[in-house]
């Protein structure tokens, strides 16, 4: 599941429909000096790319909400 869509609560099977492939993005600017493996559907992929991190994350408070209260279900490496 996408992890934005279930942060957010919304359907990401219903927003999706046939094109629900769950992906992985990297989040680069959300922990200093670590990378956020993060789960995201087409549709918040797309908003990703168009916004760019810090945008998506303003849009999306409830998940950069989630983000932080689960860090390390989502940090990686430190670079």
């Amino acid at each position: 599941m996408c992890d934005v869509c279930k942060a957010e609560g919304l359907d990401a099977a219903f927003r999706n429909g046939e094109r629900l492939r769950i992906s992985a993005s990297k989040l680069y600017r959300v922990f200093k000096g670590q990378t956020a493996v993060i789960k995201v559907c087409p549709l918040h992929d797309i908003q990703l790319f168009m916004l760019g991190e810090q945008k998506f994350l303003l849009e999306n408070l409830g998940f950069l909400k989630h983000l932080n209260q689960n860090r390390g279900n989502f940090v990686t490496k430190s670079f």
